[in-house]
C-alpha cells in the first residue's frame, strides 16, 4: 500500500518508506549507493520495496535521475 490504513502501518507503507529514504538523501547520490545506505540503517525494506519507493518519489517530483545521478529538488 502507497498510504497507511488500519492495515498497513506507516512504516510499511510505501509513503513512510519513502520517508525514511529522503531522510538520508545527499545532494546528488547513485541508486546503488542510496540502496547500500539504507541496508546499513536496518530499515527492513526489499530491494524491490525501495525501487517502488524511488518511483513514487519521482512522480511526485521529489528525485530525478539523470545518467544514473538521482538529484534531489528542494
Amino acid at each position: 500500500m502507497i498510504a497507511p490504513n488500519k492495515y498497513v502501518n506507516t512504516k510499511n507503507s510505501i509513503l513512510g518508506q519513502a520517508s525514511s529514504i529522503l531522510a538520508l538523501r545527499k545532494n546528488s547520490t547513485t541508486v546503488s549507493s542510496l540502496w547500500d545506505e539504507v541496508r546499513e540503517i536496518g530499515d527492513d525494506i526489499s530491494y524491490e520495496r525501495f525501487i517502488l519507493c524511488l518511483d513514487f518519489l519521482y512522480t511526485v517530483g521529489i528525485v530525478d535521475l539523470d545518467k544514473g545521478t538521482l538529484s534531489w529538488r528542494h
